[in-house]
């Protein structure tokens, strides 16, 4: 076993089949409990666990699957869809700036957020609010966390 692992998430598809996918992976680092990794990037799709979780997996078809959260990060998962991509460096910028950790997944033009327990998370909300008036925007609470 390296380092870094896979640690695969099962997908709820909606009632229009969104997002179309059954799975979603997402990198986490080894730690000495065997199965148990600590999540080290943000899931776009995943709704169980988020960056920093510490999560505990069974092995299955040589995957790791959650299971379960061991410890949370305290972090919050919130997700941004755009419908004016020309808003989406303006957003971006504005969450980093808040303190957010961001990654974008084109296909999708989805934003997944994460948001430390440093960050006020009634100001990403207030913030995003006001962009989802514009009707650039949508966003979605996926993790939210006190």
């Amino acid at each position: 076993m390296t380092d870094r692992n896979k640690v695969f998430f099962r997908i709820e598809q909606d009632e229009d089949g969104y997002p179309g996918i059954a799975s979603e992976s997402v990198w986490a680092e080894v730690t000495p409990e065997g199965a148990v990794f600590r999540l080290d990037n943000i899931p776009f799709f995943a709704t169980s666990a988020t960056l920093g979780d510490v999560v505990r997996t069974r092995t299955e078809d040589g995957h790791f699957w959650f299971e379960a959260i061991v410890q949370p990060s305290g972090r919050s998962l919130f997700r941004v869809v755009f419908f004016d991509v020309q808003a989406k460096d303006r957003v971006n910028r504005e969450l980093v700036e808040l303190g957010c950790q961001t990654e974008y997944l084109e296909q999708h033009h989805l934003l997944a957020v994460s948001i430390p327990d440093s960050v006020t998370v009634p100001a990403v909300q207030h913030y995003l609010e006001q962009e989802s008036a514009t009707g650039s925007i949508d966003y979605e609470e996926a993790i939210l966390r006190d």
